[in-house]
């Protein structure tokens, strides 16, 4: 048997995911430590926080050779590692941090091509220094799912940190969030809403979205190594990778 395979030999197995992991080719990620090391000082953060499925989603920013090594890695420890990216998009007062977890074909393909990057390059053409926080994309929410879908690959959102400034909750009013809502596009591509913590906002938001509530999931969101796996944390039962 290989060693996923075995991991799963007596069924399904509740396991711990982080949908919000950062890395060192991320600009807010401080790590002092050899680039030589990384690779396995980082997985070792991940196997010592016992994450066993995390994405990899850097703000603005996808690295296929970094994100290879990563996955590589993980799979010898039995860890289960997506590429995905922390998307600035241009929505709302502020600006909304959206999660996007592609599938393996934008990266995995006959053609060798990477499609996160050339989604990248689309959703910031004429803009530079664009991999950071602060940054804000071409297109609003609506606009950017008809980017993603023009490349018929799999792929599915989960809107970081709802609740502060440049979170969906925070940066859009309630008109807006029930027009989402209403959208059969935003709703089938919508998987998780990440770090709810206020039960009273929670219970408005789900009033706008009427008969429509995603899953609510958690993400350490580290800017240092020492913060993998720190905070609220996520299960799910899974019976293979």
């Amino acid at each position: 048997m290989t060693e996923s395979t075995s991991f799963f030999a007596h069924g399904s197995r509740w396991m711990r995911a982080d949908f919000h992991l950062h890395t060192r080719r991320d600009k807010e990620f401080k790590d002092t430590g050899s680039e030589k090391d990384f690779v396995e000082r980082y997985i070792s953060a991940l196997k010592q926080a016992d994450i066993r499925i995390g994405v990899i989603t850097n703000h603005n920013k996808f690295d296929r050779e970094e994100f290879k090594a990563l996955r590589k890695a993980a799979k010898q420890e039995d860890i289960y590692l997506m590429p995905g990216v922390e998307l600035s998009v241009k929505d709302g007062r502020n600006g909304i941090h959206t999660l996007v977890v592609f599938h393996e074909d934008w990266i995995d393909n006959r053609e060798n091509a990477d499609h996160i990057n050339s989604f990248l390059g689309l959703s910031f053409a004429g803009q530079t220094g664009y991999n950071n926080s602060n940054a804000r994309s071409n297109h609003d929410l609506l606009e950017t799912l008809r980017e993603l879908d023009k490349f018929e690959k799999n792929y599915l959102l989960i809107f970081a940190h709802v609740e502060d400034d440049s979170g969906l909750w925070g940066a859009l009013d309630g008109g807006r969030i029930t027009e989402l809502g209403r959208n059969e596009l935003f709703c089938s591509r919508t998987a998780a809403f990440q770090k709810v913590r206020t039960r009273d906002k929670r219970e408005k938001v789900k009033g706008w979205l009427c008969d429509w509530y995603p899953l609510e999931v958690e993400g350490s969101d580290p800017k240092t190594m020492d913060d993998i796996g720190r905070g609220e944390q996520t299960f799910i039962k899974v019976g293979a990778f």
